[in-house]
């Protein structure tokens, strides 16, 4: 039998859905930083029903994963990550580095863009995913 695919969830899951559409195949996962976002009373609740009702684990990436993560997101030229970006996409790396499947589901454009850079599967929770990966890096 092969092992659910980790599914990471970033703070849209909740703040975006009015019910986000879990499956019992799959883990879930939430970084302390994306649960830390969930602030607004309806969305706060989303969020302690899934963790009450054994859905959803905290879980965060080591602090090699993090300067990873960094060095990534620079070397393609994108600036805008917040902390919470940073550690959904360095958890993300940490499962793909253990040839795990994964699969991020966010809003964030500039996130969304390193996960295709990295051929992380990736979808938009309320917008449209990004179809084209781009560089933001300026030549010399």
């Amino acid at each position: 039998m092969s092992s659910p695919m980790k599914v990471i969830l970033d703070s849209a899951a909740f703040i975006n859905t009015v019910s986000f559409p879990f499956s019992k195949k799959n883990e879930y996962l939430i970084t302390s930083k994306c649960e830390a976002e969930v602030k607004e009373l309806t969305a706060k609740l989303r969020l302690d029903a899934a963790f009450q009702g054994g859905l959803i684990s905290i879980v965060d990436p080591c602090m090699a994963s993090i300067a990873s993560a960094q060095a990534l997101a620079r070397k393609y030229g994108v600036k805008r990550l917040s902390e919470a970006d940073e550690s959904v996409l360095a958890l993300a790396l940490e499962i793909a580095d253990r040839k795990e499947k994964v699969r991020v589901y966010t809003d964030d454009y500039s996130l969304q863009n390193v996960l295709k850079w990295r051929k992380i599967p990736f979808e938009g929770v309320l917008q449209k995913g990004i179809v084209h990966k781009k560089s933001f890096r300026h030549s010399p």
